[in-house]
């Protein structure tokens, strides 16, 4: 007996030694690993099959873009072109299609990229002045009524776009702003959405940097030029983004009060190089081309300016 027990103290001293004396392990502990990775793959796929989804139709068009036409109809469909050509982008930036459009009067897809720059580079850079003044103005300046004027300026968000575009045209035909570039300007200078996004960032600007610097003899402008502005770059810069990404994609606007040829936008150039209104449709291999040509300039913005986007986005979960 004597012996007996001491081999058992003996195992039980070994075990407890490596630490393992308490532990239990049941059939649902043991499949806990395998469960999180078989979790973990099957979110992975997910993802992947979600990012072939939305990035293929992108990729057919600048595949379509570098073939001839008579490749574009070949069964088996080509997901590459086994005969890439440039021809397609030299071809539509130099087609002027008077013949094919009458009433256009021969826009080219270059003067229709100048003109939509020249009014999204106006527009950007005029509402993320405003809407960050009035953002700074609502955040850190005291005036009565302030609480319900932004109330009053929210509660415009829930009001469709749709229902002031007949007083809207009214209004500028009234100003004799009808085929010139100010209704697609001057209206969206300072949206409510864009002046709460500033006013968000804006509270987030310690009150006692802006104490110090009134003490330092800053004015109101001086504040927010020199010590506003530099916190609150990154939010200015994804509101920028947002601001000619969706002037530069309207195509409303454009076509309500642009009756000129030579000051069309590019989405209304694109939409009327294959309608009904054409003598003969433009070739598809070109159109791809030409929405490529369209989208790049958004693409070089956003992959140049991704740092301050994605900063921009996250500031207001880190602090």
């Amino acid at each position: 007996m004597p012996e007996q027990y001491d081999a058992k103290t003996m195992r039980r001293s070994q075990t407890n030694a490596f630490g393992l004396g308490n532990l239990r392990f049941s059939p649902r502990q043991s499949w806990r690993p395998f469960r999180a990775g078989a979790h973990v793959t099957l979110t992975q796929i997910g993802l992947f099959i979600a990012f072939l989804i939305f990035v293929f139709p992108f990729y057919w068009m600048v595949s379509s873009s570098l073939k001839p036409m008579a490749d574009i109809y070949i069964v088996p469909v080509q997901l590459w072109p086994t005969r890439p050509t440039f021809n397609n982008y030299l071809e539509i930036m130099r087609l002027i299609p008077s013949d094919e459009i009458d009433w256009r009067g021969g826009i080219s897809l270059n003067r229709t990229l100048l003109n939509s720059a020249i009014i999204a580079i106006i527009y950007t850079i005029g509402s993320v002045f405003l809407a960050s003044l009035a953002g700074y103005a609502f955040a850190k300046m005291r005036f009565k009524g302030r609480n319900i004027l932004f109330l009053f300026m929210l509660a415009t968000m829930m009001i469709p776009n749709s229902v002031g575009l007949v007083p809207t045209y009214i209004i500028m035909a009234m100003l004799q702003w009808v085929n010139t570039w100010f209704p697609l300007i001057i209206p969206g200078l300072a949206t409510p959405f864009s002046v709460f996004w500033m006013r968000q960032y804006m509270t987030t600007v310690p009150d006692e940097m802006i104490e110090a610097a009134r003490i330092d003899g800053c004015g109101p402008f001086g504040i927010y030029w020199r010590v506003v502005v530099p916190v609150v770059l990154p939010g200015m810069a994804a509101l920028a983004i947002f601001g000619f990404m969706g002037n530069w994609n309207a195509f409303m606007g454009p076509l309500i009060y642009l009756n000129k040829p030579e000051l069309y936008t590019v989405p209304l150039f694109l939409a009327l190089l294959n309608s009904a209104v054409a003598a003969r449709p433009t070739p598809l291999n070109l159109l791809f081309a030409a929405s490529f040509i369209s989208i790049l300039p958004i693409l070089l913005i956003f992959l140049f300016a991704q740092r301050y986007f994605i900063a921009g986005l996250t500031a207001g979960s880190l602090k």
